[in-house]
């Protein structure tokens, strides 16, 4: 595990515990790998989700030792393990779920479909990101969910992300909502949400004791340097715990922008369902999942 990342790793360690964790589909070696890590550092207790005969098989090609971690078998299908995951976790059986080796909409469709886990609110995903140029944890969101938010849709973004970092501890969180630029554009629609939310957290506040500013450009948002060169005034310049992205793709670029350009790592869960969503790829690394864990662990 790295010690490059300390503000990750007091998350991890600070996460322990035996709450269910649901491991959809585990048919690969990275899911299997996490699976002991997980285990490593006592975590959560996994509960893998799949074909019981196919998850053996591999534990013992690779010489995993998966003994004593309980497996629910399912049909050799992705859909159909997603399906039983779910109903686990709408009973109460599960504090959040993790995707193994499935297509996310295999998983998905199951969570948001009519008996799945949805709620009053639109599911939406935060990261949060530790650099070694920035002096605590900061969040981004949704860089994988949402597509082109409205700004109705990024208001329960704001709300799902709000509260996760309620539950982690972050007392009158700073937002800053990005966009191309700080001047508010009607050919610009990130500028005209900007403003319309940071006029409803002022007038009617929907998320007591929040910071919420915007529009921002990416540098004035992050260097309070850059901003007051600008001659904008801001509490939250320089200090932000949230980014609220325009839309996905802006949101997608600038995350893996800072993981593989600027040697970013990450945790990040899938919020406004029922119990918080994991959402593995095959390129994160060991340390983004076990960190991810921890923070769905954290929020379950």
């Amino acid at each position: 595990m790295s010690t490059k990342y300390p503000l990750l790793e007091t998350l991890i360690h600070g996460s322990k515990g035996t709450k269910p964790l649901g491991v959809v589909f585990p048919l690969s070696e990275p899911a299997l790998e996490t699976v002991t890590q997980l285990r490593e550092y006592s975590l959560c207790a996994p509960i893998l989700i799949g074909p019981q005969e196919q998850i053996t098989f591999l534990a013992r090609k690779m010489g995993v030792d998966i003994d004593g971690i309980q497996i629910i078998d399912t049909p050799n299908d992705p859909v159909a393990a997603a399906t039983i995951a779910v109903a686990m976790a709408k009973a109460g059986e599960l504090a959040a779920l993790m995707k193994g080796s499935l297509h996310t909409e295999d998983l998905m469709g199951p969570v948001v479909g009519k008996d799945g886990l949805r709620t009053a609110r639109r599911t939406s995903h935060l990261f949060l990101f530790e650099l070694s140029s920035y002096h605590k944890l900061i969040g981004i969101s949704d860089c994988v969910v949402n597509i082109a938010p409205t700004a109705e849709h990024k208001k329960h973004i704001l709300l799902n992300s709000l509260d996760a970092l309620a539950k982690l501890g972050v007392a009158q969180p700073k937002v800053a909502i990005l966009a191309a630029t700080e001047v508010v554009n009607p050919a610009m629609q990130a500028t005209l949400d900007a403003k319309l939310l940071v006029d409803a957290q002022r007038d009617a506040p929907f998320f007591p004791g929040a910071l919420i500013e915007g529009p921002f450009g990416f540098d004035n948002a992050i260097s309070a340097t850059s901003a007051k060169t600008k001659g904008i005034q801001s509490v939250v310049s320089g200090d932000p715990d949230l980014l609220l992205a325009p839309d996905l793709q802006a949101g997608n670029i600038l995350y893996k922008s800072l993981v593989y350009m600027a040697g970013a790592e990450c945790a990040g869960a899938i919020l406004g369902a029922a119990v918080p969503i994991i959402l593995t790829s095959r390129s994160d690394s060991v340390f983004s999942r076990v960190a991810s864990t921890a923070l769905a662990m954290r929020l379950a």
